[in-house]
């Protein structure tokens, strides 16, 4: 018999049950599934409230920054009271109120080659919200060595993306932009629209739900794109690199984690 219920509260998911497709055993997965949101900007705010209100067991929350006033006008988890406050104490705050059933773990540390492992251990999906290449790095190749889908996001002006590393590892993001450090735009020279960053941090939410329930296609290994000054969107396929330095057969061999259950144009990735 499992730890958990099936469904812990039925008003909470009445709408998601009633959807095609949607079968107590994959509320029962999503129960039990431990996610982590890799960065709590304005991507992070625009994805883990849909996760905890969908009914995640556990969300991990890892971020090494405190709310800053700038943050405010697009990282709608926090208000002008938590300006100073570590953002992952204060995004939890948030999400427990919203989802007194959630699990959450808050770690105020920045994802590095020597942590990652022990900040993400035993995690199904990992949601990348950050804006700096260097930690994206980590968590490309902690993807692919470890098979565990990530999400990853971006958005930066008018421009917002979206892809899936599948649980395979390929393609893996070093196959959409090579040099994943030198990707990085920044939001405070270049600016970014509010609302674009929640609505791709929910669309990060979306496709972590449906790997996590077993629904429809995930982005894997497709770009999905949105032009919010235009409002076009379009879906690009990213096709492997035979010569990837992550993903490709010449790199590393991959090492499965212990634990994890779910399946699986180049703009400049910000936050």
């Amino acid at each position: 018999m499992s730890a958990f219920p099936v469904i812990r509260d039925p008003d909470r998911v009445r709408r998601l049950l009633a959807l095609p497709h949607v079968r107590p055993k994959a509320m029962e997965a999503l129960a039990q599934a431990r996610v982590a949101l890799v960065g709590l900007g304005g991507l992070g705010s625009g994805s883990a409230p849909y996760l905890a209100a969908a009914g995640v067991g556990t969300l991990v929350l890892v971020d090494p920054d405190r709310v800053a006033a700038t943050d405010l006008g697009r990282q709608i988890l926090y208000t002008p009271d938590d300006v100073g406050a570590p953002k992952v104490a204060a995004a939890a705050a948030r999400l427990r109120a919203m989802n007194p059933a959630v699990r959450i773990e808050a770690r105020a540390e920045a994802v590095e080659a020597d942590n990652v492992d022990a900040l993400l251990a035993g995690c199904d999906v990992v949601l990348d919200g950050l804006d700096q290449g260097a930690p994206r790095e980590v968590l490309n190749r902690y993807a692919v060595m470890r098979g565990v889908p990530l999400v990853f996001a971006g958005a930066l002006g008018y421009e917002g993306q979206v892809m899936v590393v599948p649980g395979g590892g390929r393609p893996c993001l070093a196959c959409l932009f090579g040099d994943l450090e030198g990707a990085v735009g920044d939001c405070a020279t270049q600016g970014v629209l509010g609302p674009l960053v929640g609505m791709v941090g929910a669309l990060e939410a979306q496709e972590a739900l449906k790997l996590l329930m077993g629904l429809g296609t995930p982005l894997a290994g497709r770009l999905w794109l949105y032009d919010a000054y235009t409002g076009d969107t379009r879906v690009v396929t990213v096709p492997p690199r035979p010569d990837c330095r992550v993903c490709g057969p010449s790199a590393p061999a991959r090492t499965p984690p212990g634990r994890n259950s779910a399946a699986a144009s180049n703009p400049s990735p910000g936050r």
